[in-house]
């Protein structure tokens, strides 16, 4: 069994694959005040209610945009996996973990570790020329070229952190979660938040993916994925262009781990 961990601002995503099929998906949470044995009891237990079997694992790969966590989760791995195993964990960042793709941006060390996962995966799926929308705590547009190689991106305040800052900043709206909503002129505060959120950012990845193609001068394969992905799908899946790929980023962890 292959384990891959995509470590976010938010959530840590786990993904457990066997015979190249992922068999269990687990997202905790990003938590800095936790420590290493916080997080080796977490994933065990996990495990355990699953009824895995952690000496099994004779595979893990990590990819982190939150540095501080990475040294924690891979000491938690190491806690209960096979000793051999656990000196063989693959991070991304590392220079001896390769990635084989062509990074077209002026500081290749810029690149969240995630995008360029993402980037790995929606070529392998769809070949290039793609714009991949990833709905985190930020909301990133990556694009992808003929041969996919990463040609640069676009990064938008996430979803939560924009309903956050009208709470946090104001004195009267509320905070919310965001919902789908069919009517864009809301009837009450909530539905004129939620309005301006959704409905706006459903207007943003439109209109920055029409903005991408001209630039270009191509057409795209669009894949959207990202932890709010799924509240956006029926409205942004207009086309057979348009994908959703909910596991991208641990799938494209495992065609890395793969590769090395």
């Amino acid at each position: 069994m292959l384990l891959t961990v995509d470590i976010g601002n938010t959530n840590i995503v786990i993904g457990l694959f066997e015979k190249n099929i992922l068999k269990h998906k687990w997202r905790i949470i990003s938590d800095l005040k936790k420590s290493v044995d916080d997080y080796a009891v977490d994933i065990i237990e996990l495990c355990l209610t699953n009824k895995v079997d952690c000496l099994n694992i004779n595979g893990c790969i990590i990819a982190s945009v939150v540095p501080i966590l990475t040294a924690r989760i891979h000491e938690a791995i190491k806690k209960f996996i096979s000793e051999t195993i656990g000196k063989k964990i693959l991070i991304i960042g590392d220079e001896s973990t390769k990635l084989g793709i062509d990074i077209k941006i002026k500081n290749k060390n810029e690149v969240g570790h995630d995008r360029l996962i993402n980037s790995i995966a929606g070529f392998n799926k769809f070949g290039g020329n793609l714009i991949i929308v990833d709905f985190g705590t930020a909301t990133t547009f990556d694009v992808v070229g003929q041969n996919g190689e990463y040609l640069g991106g676009i990064i938008a305040p996430g979803i939560n952190l924009s309903l956050k800052a009208l709470h946090d900043m104001t004195a009267q709206l509320p905070k919310i979660s965001i919902k789908a909503q069919k009517n864009v002129i809301g009837k009450s505060t909530v539905e004129a938040m939620n309005s301006g959120v959704y409905h706006g950012y459903i207007a943003m990845v439109e209109g920055l993916i029409n903005k991408i193609e001209n630039e270009l001068q191509v057409k795209t394969t669009q894949i959207i994925t990202g932890g709010l992905a799924e509240i956006f799908k029926e409205p942004l899946i207009t086309s057979n262009t348009i994908h959703h790929q909910p596991d991208l980023t641990l799938e494209g962890l495992k065609i890395v781990f793969e590769r090395n």
